[in-house]
């Protein structure tokens, strides 16, 4: 691609340019510009040659401006409305339609959807600013050239759109970035009925702009001198895009960066809200400007031991820490944490800068931070020294190799997941080949590195290496060279002492002459990228979610052992913020997702309970719930082979009635069932649930006629419900409701219902139920309503209609869907509905669902 030379203009310059380039009247521009200046979107100057440069951030309003306004009046509303846009669904196209099955050519979650410089997910303004700082120079603008179609921007409705072709197997797939009005944003004036504007139903109203003409626009741009640079980091995120275009390098990082904007979003969600950790501020001169983040555990014992936790690319010492239950355990155990986390500012991905030079020589950058905040928590918290320990995932992983090397003196071990071995790399461009391709050397090699790291001579850190065989963002290579690395220093020989296995996973041990664990080596068989963990069972913890995977072996329970970290239990009462009921799934979007949970306490002197097994019995016996055809893998252990659900709805109160009794903390006698001296609680937690939108109280069908057709819910923002009476289903059987409305109430965007259980499946698991369906989404050409069947956030079963309304008039039978690649595990069941509304206008998605069977593959053959 040949680029003409082109030069900066200053503002009344452009508006005359880009006149020409958009083939509209350079009077009707020059007044745009002139409203723009009186609404105080840009600051008065002076024309002709005084006037003040075009910025790609001036460029971007005044593009708007002219794209979305209908009529000159509504450019400054316009501007102020869509810049603020925010990123949320990818689709494929976005044209009205009907889709009754998750699409073949859907966007799978490893593909990528954005450049680099999008990667933190701005708004629409921010993002069109970047895409014409990014073209003013050759290497962005090809950059741009090879994966952006165009951009478009809607006029009957507040919307506007990304078009990426991104590559496949197959050729190119084309994708759209939405963005849409933030939760409670209004519409612009002409758009919004309080204001006296009205949407026209039915009217696809948008103007498209090429990628030619978006770089062109570009070209006549200046440099924004008052916009920052990324402090402390060689390359700017343009460099960062660019190296990732490199040969070898594109496909893996793109992989990379798709999930990445997941775990960001996830973080963000539970950054948010309520969690475990607190920030400490004054903890010393932080060279690497980190933020330090803690969790101390009430009544701690005297010289507890200390934890440092290091996150992941994407990833916040919050995120992580829910993810990973580090303090779950700190609290059952008694010993405090230290989570270091990354500020945006040092790396636009979040990730610790485990490749530069200054953040990983001792006394210096991001490893004299971190070795700052360890000496504050010793000196706060009486810590004991001999028992410090680190540990992290990815770029966390590389960094908690940096402070065994730069630090053997301060920690007793480390335990290293899916990282790299120390000073691999010296530059981003060698970071990205070590992650990606690996770095061999001979174990000297690798030894003389952490032996010239600091002045210590031993003895050394106790190292675990955690990998996932089948990680293709962090090559498993890596893993072989840290044991070749830690080896050496420990004078150790290349064969392990000891082979053996974790559940079925290999492991490998070296041992001193005295029999002691000096480095584990711990494989978990078809892993992709991230941390091991196991959140359910008496000892389970953390939630999985981006790059934390729940394999049924947990990393954090292995590696806290191995340090002695357990061998204390404290009794400690749930924190509030782990059952706040919400709950974070790979693939899910974890502020819309709602799981009910019961949680049975007992007195002091009452017996022991199992919460989980005890509701999974209750159901069975009230009939809700049955055995199904076959059993779990024997070999998973007792946990996995528990009885699955097969059918029905729920039934809050008798659930918890027969809980409460086989519990033997309530009986049935006088005072009724289920009751606790007189009181009834199950009756008070199922109201309890009905309050909180979790569960409503059984209905009786309409009377007359022979059952009469479904009632809608009475909650004006819907959700999930047990029905029952005659509603004419095929076997006459309970009936679970579901309904998602957006565009009424001055409400508009994603309205998304669930209701989730979880379920322990066999060797060939099959999945049949039946549903009807009303989806009404007519409203404009981009309005949507869904159904979807998902199993752990992939969905399995779907009906997506865009721009059209769809019902099905009678019961349909889904049988027999094909659940094998969850075979042998225990997974999240969710149902859900949802609504996407851009206007004012209502969008619904209703559904009903019946008979649901999850069964062996030709068990009843």
């Amino acid at each position: 691609m040949v680029r003409a030379m082109t030069t900066a203009l200053r503002r009344y310059q452009f508006s005359e340019r880009l006149a020409d380039i958009l083939g509209e009247s350079r009077r009707d521009l020059r007044f745009r510009v002139t409203l723009m200046i009186t609404g105080g979107l840009v600051p008065p100057g002076p024309r002709g040659p005084g006037s003040p440069p075009a910025t790609p951030a001036y460029a971007a309003d005044f593009l708007i401006g002219v794209m979305a306004a209908p009529q000159q009046v509504n450019t400054v509303d316009a501007v102020r409305c869509y810049r603020a846009l925010l990123p949320s669904r990818v689709v494929g196209g976005g044209t009205p339609g009907i889709a009754l099955a998750p699409p073949a050519g859907s966007i799978a979650p490893e593909e990528p959807v954005v450049p680099l410089i999008l990667a933190d997910r701005p708004p629409f303004g921010e993002a069109l600013a970047r895409l014409l700082d990014r073209a003013r120079d050759p290497e962005g603008c090809a950059g741009i050239a090879d994966v952006l179609v165009g951009l478009w921007v809607g006029r009957g409705f507040p919307a506007a759109g990304l078009q990426f072709a991104l590559p496949t197997e197959t050729g190119r797939l084309l994708a759209t970035q939405r963005y849409d009005l933030a939760d409670g944003a209004r519409p612009p004036a002409w758009l919004d009925p309080d204001a006296g504007g009205m949407a026209d139903p039915g009217l696809f109203h948008s103007v498209f702009l090429p990628v030619r003409k978006l770089i062109e626009i570009g070209e006549l741009t200046s440099p924004d001198e008052r916009r920052p640079a990324v402090q402390g980091l060689g390359q700017t995120i343009s460099d960062l895009a660019a190296l990732a275009r490199k040969a070898g390098h594109k496909r893996p990082w793109e992989k990379f960066l798709s999930k990445a904007a997941l775990s960001e979003t996830v973080a963000e969600t539970i950054r948010d809200r309520s969690t475990a950790l607190a920030e400490v501020k004054d903890f010393g001169s932080n060279p690497g400007n980190l933020r330090m983040m803690v969790h101390v555990p009430d009544d701690l014992p005297p010289s507890p031991a200390l934890v440092v936790v290091l996150h992941g690319c994407t990833q916040t010492a919050a995120s992580y820490d829910y993810g990973t239950g580090w303090s779950t355990l700190a609290d059952r155990h008694g010993f405090v944490l230290l989570l270091p986390e990354q500020k945006r500012r040092n790396n636009p991905l979040r990730c610790f800068n485990w490749f530069r030079l200054e953040d990983t020589e001792r006394g210096s950058g991001e490893a004299q931070s971190i070795r700052q905040m360890v000496e504050a928590m010793c000196r706060d918290h009486g810590v004991d020294r001999s028992r410090i320990y680190a540990t992290g995932v990815s770029a966390g992983g590389a960094m908690t190799s940096v402070m065994l090397a730069t630090y053997p003196d301060v920690f007793a071990g480390g335990a290293i997941i899916a990282g790299v071995p120390y000073r691999c790399a010296e530059g981003l461009q060698e970071g990205f080949e070590a992650i990606f391709q690996g770095r061999s050397r001979s174990p000297q090699a690798w030894g003389d590195l952490v032996r010239d790291a600091s002045p210590h001579k031993g003895p050394w850190p106790k190292v675990s290496v955690w990998h996932g065989d089948a990680d293709n963002t962090v090559t498993p290579l890596n893993a072989a060279e840290i044991l070749k690395q830690w080896t050496d220093v420990h004078g150790l020989p290349a064969e392990p002492t000891i082979e053996t296995d974790l559940d079925g996973h290999p492991r490998l041990i070296w041992q001193n002459a005295d029999g002691e664990d000096l480095i584990v080596s711990q494989t978990i068989r078809g892993m992709a990228h991230g941390v091991p963990i196991d959140p359910l069972g008496p000892d389970g913890c953390g939630a999985a979610g981006p790059f934390i995977l729940d394999v049924g072996v947990s990393s954090t329970q292995h590696i806290a052992r191995a340090w002695g970290l357990t061998d204390v239990v404290r009794q400690v009462s749930p924190r509030p913020a782990r059952t706040n009921g919400d709950t974070v799934h790979d693939g899910a979007q974890p502020e819309v997702e709602r799981e009910i949970r019961v949680d049975v306490g007992r007195p002091a002197d009452g017996p022991r309970v199992d919460p989980r097994r005890v509701v999974t019995q209750s159901l069975e016996a009230a009939g809700l719930l049955k055995a199904a055809t076959g059993r779990a893998d024997e070999g998973r252990g007792s946990r996995r082979s528990a009885r699955r659900p097969s059918a029905g709805g729920i039934d809050v109160s008798s659930i918890v009635s027969k809980s409460l009794e086989m519990a033997g903390l309530a009986t049935g006698g006088r005072g009724g069932a289920g009751t606790v001296a007189g009181v009834d609680i199950p009756g008070i937690i199922g109201k309890s649930f009905e309050i909180a939108g979790l569960a409503m109280a059984p209905r009786e069908a309409p009377s007359g006629g022979e059952g009469g057709d479904e009632e809608e819910p009475g909650t004006a923002d819907g959700g999930w419900q047990l029905l029952s009476g005659n509603l004419r289903t095929p076997t006459d059987g309970a009936v679970l409701f579901g309904y998602a409305v957006s565009g009424i109430g001055n409400e508009v965007g994603d309205k998304t219902r669930t209701v989730s259980c979880r379920i322990v499946l066999g060797n060939a698991p099959v999945l049949s139920y039946r549903r009807r369906l009303d989806l009404a989404a007519s409203a404009n050409a981009l309005t949507t309503a869904a159904f979807r069947l998902l199993v752990d956030g992939v969905a399995v079963d779907e009906a997506t209609v865009t721009g059209m309304d769809y019902a099905e008039p009678d019961w349909t039978a889904r049988s027999d869907i094909d659940l094998g690649r969850f075979a042998r595990r225990t997974v999240t069941l969710t149902f859900e509905v949802a609504a996407h509304a851009n206007i004012l206008m209502e969008v619904s998605a209703k559904a009903w669902v019946s008979d649901i069977t999850v069964g062996e593959a030709g068990a009843n053959a």
